[in-house]
Formats: C-alpha cells, sequence, structure tokens
C-alpha cells in the first residue's frame, strides 16, 4: 500500500477546513437574513400603523395632497388613495411609480363618448394636474387607458413651459412624437375620439364636484 504524500493530506485537511468555514457563515448568513426580514417587516408594520394614525386624524374629507404625493405608499395609505381616486370619473391609478417625479401614476379612461363625461374629465384634469409635478421635460403626465396602441403607449402631458396640452406618444421608452391642442378640452375631445367606448344615454353621466380637506388647493 502505498502512503498518500503528506502534501496532499495537507491540502486535503485544508479543503475540509475551508469547507467547514464555509457552513458556519452560510448559517451567519441565514441568521442576518432571517434577522433583516425581521426588522424589514417591523418597519413596515410600524410605518404602515403611523399612516393609519395620520389618517384618522384627516376626517372625513379626502386629503388630496398626500393622496398624489404618496411614493410606494404603506397598505394604509394605498387603500385610502385609492378609496378616493375611486370617487373621481375617469381617473385610475395604475399601479406604476414615476421615479422621476417620485409619485404614483394616475391615468385618464374615457368609456363613453358622451359630452358629459368629456366635460366630467375636463374638471377632474383641471383638478389633477395642479397636484401632478412636473418632470424634467416640464410635463406634468398622466397614462391614457382604453387607447388602442400597437408597439407604443400614449400619456396625456401637460408641458408647464408651453402651457399647451397635448397626447404623447412613446416608443421604446422614449417620446416620438407629441400632439397639441390649443385648448384642454380640445386635447381629451380628441382623446374620446381615440378611445374605445360605446355610446350611452347623456343623463346616465352627470357632473359631479370634488371636494379638498386642503381649501388652500394644490401649490
Amino acid at each position: 500500500m502505498t502512503r498518500e504524500p503528506s502534501q496532499l493530506t495537507a491540502i486535503l485537511q485544508r479543503i475540509a477546513e475551508a469547507q467547514k468555514v464555509i457552513t458556519r457563515r452560510k448559517r451567519s448568513v441565514q441568521r442576518a437574513e432571517h434577522n433583516l426580514e425581521e426588522a424589514e417587516y417591523l418597519l413596515a408594520a410600524l410605518e404602515d400603523e403611523r399612516d393609519e394614525h395620520l389618517i384618522a386624524g384627516w376626517g372625513d374629507a379626502p386629503n388630496w395632497h398626500a393622496i398624489f404625493s404618496a411614493y410606494e405608499p404603506t397598505p394604509a395609505l394605498q387603500a385610502y388613495r385609492d378609496k378616493w381616486v375611486s370617487t373621481v370619473p375617469g381617473l385610475r391609478t395604475t399601479g406604476y411609480n414615476n421615479i422621476e417625479t417620485r409619485q404614483a401614476v394616475f391615468a385618464i379612461c374615457f368609456e363613453t363618448s358622451t359630452q358629459a363625461e368629456l366635460m366630467q374629465t375636463v374638471r377632474m384634469v383641471e383638478f389633477v394636474m395642479p397636484y401632478l409635478h412636473a418632470d424634467s421635460r416640464g410635463e406634468k403626465t398622466m397614462m391614457i387607458y382604453n387607447v388602442l396602441a400597437q408597439d407604443c403607449s400614449h400619456s396625456f402631458v401637460f408641458n408647464t413651459r408651453t402651457g399647451q396640452y397635448g397626447i404623447g406618444t412613446d416608443r421604446y421608452m422614449h417620446r416620438d412624437e407629441t400632439q397639441s391642442f390649443p385648448s384642454l378640452e380640445a386635447a381629451l375631445r380628441h382623446l374620446q375620439s381615440m378611445s374605445d367606448t360605446d355610446i350611452v344615454p347623456e343623463h346616465q353621466h352627470e357632473l359631479i364636484g370634488y371636494t379638498d380637506r386642503n381649501s388652500g388647493g394644490a401649490e
């Protein structure tokens, strides 16, 4: 029987020791990850509890500043936002965030071809735009739902530099063109004509108002 060279034996011992070190450190990493998860869960629960207390203090009227400023909201704030956004005809939440403006992304959605819904949406956009932040192009943007698009996406924009409303077309994450209009109503009328709508009786779409606990309005 041939004895293993002493050098090979030493290498095998070092391999075994290294494997033990790796096993111990993996356990340490697992414990650290578990502790981190518990800490993150606790933080999220505390932040949600904080927002529940804040919301309770806002009273019965919606706090639109908080609603439109919420970025990656807690479950409490998200539920609060969704509740009040659902009261604004034509306005939709999207589940997306604008990384540049650090606000949630909201959407316009025409469901009918009625004049009543058009005027409701005019009022909605007039109400919403002051709460939105402009991006580096000077644009306040909203997504557009219920419009057929192929290899592109559309957004409703207000250019704070020109004061014009328009419909932007993006392809591959870049603006391809912006169609500008002389007025908000003209822009929305064109958007309504592009939308996949059903014609319904006018009386089914009454104009409504919006309440704002911040009596001074948006800044």
